[in-house]
């Protein structure tokens, strides 16, 4: 008969603080600054990083530290003018900025928070000068923004977040099937979720061992 597969069963996760979520040497000095915003030499921070490195959580966590509006850039999109201007009244985090398609829903509300004297964390997969929605007076506002990266990963957050990734899985996660998949997979934020949801699929009811991991991932 041959091995059970099935669907991974994965139960929407609580929004982590800072304190719950994974901080290592390779993340500390980025979630240190911030946690700081009244120290920001601007009042906007560009956050950005790779798929799955973290950005929307620590926005999240930052957004819910300081009593912030948390927005995706979907939902933010859909803000008209008189909401962009009642919601600078307070801190915001606008996460996927790079998915916003009209310049002047940001511009406005970077023109609230710096009057109202707010901050803003905006939370981005590359680099503003390559997002899409681009204008002269973006350019120049965001020229003036701290720009912090989140780097690859250690391994120490490797673990961590494999960890993390494996009980929302609710799969069995052994020692030396973690440290298989640390040496084989690498340090690679992408693969976490990957190799988690990809084992808890066709692993059936085989207790979680290398070979199986192996067997199902083709990774030697």
């Amino acid at each position: 008969m041959p091995p059970s597969r099935q669907i991974p069963i994965k139960f929407p996760e609580a929004r982590l603080s800072f304190d719950d979520m994974a901080v290592t040497a390779a993340n500390r000095s980025v979630c240190a600054a911030i946690r700081k915003p009244d120290r920001w030499p601007y009042y906007a921070f560009c956050l950005i990083g790779a798929a799955g490195s973290g950005i929307s959580t620590i926005a999240q966590a930052w957004a819910d530290e300081r009593g912030a509006r948390y927005f995706s850039g979907r939902e933010f999109s859909k803000l008209g003018i008189s909401e962009i201007e009642a919601i600078t009244a307070t801190d915001l985090a606008i996460d996927d900025v790079e998915t916003l398609s009209n310049a002047e829903t940001l511009l406005l509300s970077l023109s609230g928070i710096q009057r109202h004297d707010r901050r803003i964390l905006l939370a981005a997969h590359t680099p503003p000068g390559q997002w899409r929605i681009q204008s002269p007076d973006l350019r120049s506002r965001l020229q003036g923004a701290p720009l912090a990266e989140l780097p690859a990963p250690d391994e120490a957050l490797m673990r961590a977040r494999l960890r993390r990734a494996f009980a929302r899985c609710y799969l069995d996660l052994p020692k030396t099937v973690e440290d298989y998949l640390v040496t084989r997979i690498g340090l690679d934020y992408s693969l976490i979720e990957q190799s988690a949801e990809t084992l808890a699929g066709a692993s059936g009811d085989r207790p979680l061992t290398i070979p199986l991991a192996r067997e199902i991932l083709g990774v030697d």
